[in-house]
């Protein structure tokens, strides 16, 4: 079976589909954001359970064997770095963090030797390449005449000119240093303008780790999915379903809510959800009676067009939000307003915005780079050529050997769900299974290719060629033989 994304009503979708009732989602020790479901909920098909534990032990092992720099570079760091990470995702999304190298093109190389077709592109920040010579050129030159002064320079006047033509419904930019940073500050720039304390969800986001981010349903109930967050945060949090209009319009009936924070189509933690016929022009409209600010989030759908999935499909947002790749992987965030917003953020306002190392000529410097030299014309339509050859490599990998799943394309980026297409986040979280991803991603790895985080989906890169597409679907196939043979 096989899912299409053009526009929203271009949408295939498997008239067998049906919709499956979630469950509690929290994986212990697999997945610090929270971005995959529980182990009771499995994959559809006639799966041998003891079969995909043994493979995944397996693959495991023959991994650990083949890495001992990796291994005596962990125990070294658990001394001063708890979990032997920099950062706690590292240990939590991969059964073992193996220490890289290098990265160029469309791979990297681990301290081992082992080199791996990059299809996570480090979550998208690395979706222009690694060492791209353009970036390169740039921040070497900007590293030369200083990084830093608190001042703004031309370079992020440039990159606001080129976001502003990229969405023209937000014409005036600021910048951060994350999406994490950008969606925050969004928050309070709704609040201050509406008046409301309330941020609107939908059931199976991720747009960062700041504290109503990470804030979903437990139980059917608003819950946070995380230790560490004010109690009080989910008071200001209201979780409702992507693609239901009633509940999105019971959601919003109070006009307590001073936002909704979306992407255009959801890509984390559930593979992959995709509006459906005239969702968003539900969600426009519904916004706009009930005085809620609309913001999406572009930073993982911004990869299929110069004006990501806003410009694709002709929505028509308050807010745009972008990051990761925005600046070749150098770290950036920034966010779009409408002109009748962009009043809200004249300093005499004093709303809560700003950072020190935010609006720095050297991630300005690579934007840059990144939006006139890589993002072009012509790289969304070589990845978006590659991820059809992907989308369509992974069908009939899943037709020959039987399975009941449902491929997915979107731009550079494809996938499956096990199972059919869903229609919401609860439909998308039941079908969640982190004991296959835990396998497909060690057993891509042993084969050279690092797979996408868990609850995520494989992406071509800009310097990715059909001959990497190919290996990944070499090993793609050869895992789901090994499956149900």
């Amino acid at each position: 079976m096989r899912s299409t994304l053009g526009t929203p009503s271009d949408i295939e979708v498997d008239a067998g589909s049906t919709s499956i009732l979630a469950t509690n989602r929290r994986a212990p020790g697999w997945g610090s954001r929270s971005r995959v479901a529980s182990a009771h909920v499995t994959a559809l098909g006639d799966l041998d359970r003891d079969r995909i534990r043994e493979l995944h032990d397996a693959e495991l092992a023959w991994f650990r064997a083949e890495r001992p720099k990796t291994l005596q570079l962990l125990a070294r760091a658990e001394a001063h770095m708890p979990n032997g990470t920099p950062m706690t995702w590292m240990a939590s999304d991969n059964d073992l963090p193996v220490y890289v190298d290098r990265g160029d093109g469309a791979s990297f190389t681990d301290v081992d030797g082992h080199h791996y077709v990059d299809f996570n592109a480090s979550d998208m920040a690395m979706f222009c390449g690694h060492a791209h010579p353009a970036i390169v050129r740039a921040v070497q030159e900007r590293v030369t005449r200083s990084t830093q002064f608190l001042l703004p320079t031309e370079e992020s006047v440039l990159v606001a000119e080129e976001l502003a033509r990229r969405y023209p419904g937000q014409a005036h930019w600021q910048f951060t240093l994350s999406a994490s940073q950008a969606n925050t500050e969004t928050i309070r720039l709704a609040r201050a303008a509406t008046g409301r304390d309330v941020v609107l969800l939908f059931e199976g986001h991720y747009h960062g780790h700041f504290e109503e981010g990470l804030v979903d349903l437990e139980g059917g109930r608003e819950a946070p999915l995380q230790r560490g967050l004010s109690k009080g945060v989910t008071g200001r949090v209201r979780i409702s379903q992507f693609n239901d209009v009633a509940g999105l319009r019971a959601a919003l009936a109070a006009k307590d809510v001073a936002l909704v924070l979306t992407e255009p189509a959801l890509t984390n933690n559930i593979h992959f959800l995709p509006p459906e016929r005239d969702w968003h022009d539900e969600l426009r409209r519904v916004t706009r009676e009930r005085g809620t600010v609309l913001a999406f989030d572009e930073t993982h759908t911004h990869i299929v067009g110069e004006g990501g999935a806003t410009g694709l499909w002709g929505l028509e947002p308050d807010v745009v939000t972008i990051g990761k790749a925005v600046a070749g992987g150098t770290p950036m965030g920034a966010y779009g307003v409408s002109d009748a917003l962009a009043g809200e953020l004249d300093h005499t306002k004093e709303v809560a915005t700003g950072g020190t190392l935010f609006g720095n000529p050297l991630s300005a410097a690579a934007a840059v780079a990144a939006l006139t030299e890589v993002l072009v014309p012509e790289a969304y339509e070589h990845t978006t050529a590659l991820g059809g050859m992907l989308a369509d490599g992974i069908d009939a990998a899943l037709r020959d050997a039987g399975l009941p799943w449902t491929s997915y394309r979107f731009g550079p980026r494809a996938g499956q769900w096990y199972g059919p297409h869903p229609r919401t986040g609860a439909d998308a979280h039941a079908m969640t299974d982190p004991e296959l991803t835990r396998l497909l991603r060690i057993w891509m790895a042993n084969r050279g290719i690092w797979e996408a985080l868990p609850g995520a989906g494989p992406t071509v890169s800009v310097p990715a060629s059909s001959a990497e597409v190919d290996r990944y679907l070499t090993a793609y196939t050869q895992l789901l033989v090994a499956l149900t043979s």
